[in-house]
C-alpha cells in the first residue's frame, strides 16, 4: 500500500512537471520565431499600426507596377496608397518561406511580375484580431497556381534582391485573401535571385 502511494505520488509530480514545462517550451518557440521576423517597415507590412483600410479594388499587376515609386524613400509612416486593398488576378509562379517567416509569392501577368507576402501569425501580434485572422487564413491557402485571385494591401518595399520584385518594388503585403481559380500548371517562376534576408 505504501509502495503504491509512492508510485502514484511520483507519477503525479511528473505529470505536473510536464504540464508546467509545456507552456515554457511553447513560449520559447514563439520567442525564437519572433526573433526571425522582419524589421523594415514591419508594423506597416503586418498591419500592426492598425490602419483604417479602404475596401478592395480590382486592378492588375501591370497597373500596380506602373505606379511611380515614392520619393524620398522610406516614408515616415504609411502612405495613402498603402491604405488601399487591391484584388489582382495573376499566375502565382513561386511560393516559398523566407528568412523573415513570410510566405513569398511571385505574381505574374504577361511579362510583369510582382511580389505578394503572407506573414507568419507569429509575426503579426499587435494587429487587430480580425486582420490577424484574415492574414492567417490567406496564408493557409496561398499556393502556386496558374490563375489566382490575390487580395492584399498595397505596400512599398525596399529593393534587396527579391525574386520577382516589381520595377517599382510595390507589393501586396500582407495578403488578406487568396483563391486559386485554375487547376492548370502555372508558368515557370522567374530566375532565382537572392533570398530575402529578414527585412
Amino acid at each position: 500500500m505504501k509502495r503504491a502511494s509512492v508510485v502514484i505520488g511520483i507519477a503525479l509530480v511528473a505529470a505536473i512537471a510536464a504540464r508546467v514545462a509545456e507552456p515554457a517550451h511553447q513560449r520559447q518557440a514563439h520567442f525564437s520565431a519572433a526573433l526571425s521576423c522582419g524589421v523594415e517597415r514591419w508594423s506597416i507590412k503586418t498591419l500592426q499600426d492598425r490602419p483604417r483600410l479602404l475596401r478592395a479594388r480590382p486592378t492588375t499587376a501591370a497597373k500596380l507596377v506602373s505606379l511611380p515609386r515614392p520619393v524620398p524613400f522610406p516614408p515616415a509612416g504609411r502612405l495613402p496608397l498603402e491604405r488601399r486593398i487591391f484584388s489582382v488576378i495573376a499566375s502565382v509562379t513561386l511560393d516559398r518561406t523566407e528568412a523573415d517567416l513570410d510566405h513569398h509569392l511571385v505574381l505574374r501577368s504577361g511579362a510583369q511580375t510582382m511580389i505578394a507576402e503572407a506573414p507568419s501569425p507569429l509575426c503579426t501580434t499587435g494587429a487587430t484580431a480580425y486582420r490577424r485572422r484574415q492574414m492567417r487564413d490567406a496564408r493557409n491557402v496561398a499556393r502556386v497556381c496558374a490563375r489566382a485571385r490575390v487580395v492584399g494591401v498595397a505596400f512599398w518595399d525596399f529593393f534587396h534582391g527579391q525574386t520577382g520584385v516589381a520595377p517599382n518594388a510595390i507589393e501586396l503585403h500582407p495578403i488578406l485573401g487568396f483563391a486559386c481559380l485554375s487547376s492548370k500548371p502555372p508558368p515557370p517562376p522567374p530566375p532565382n535571385t537572392l533570398k530575402g534576408e529578414p527585412h
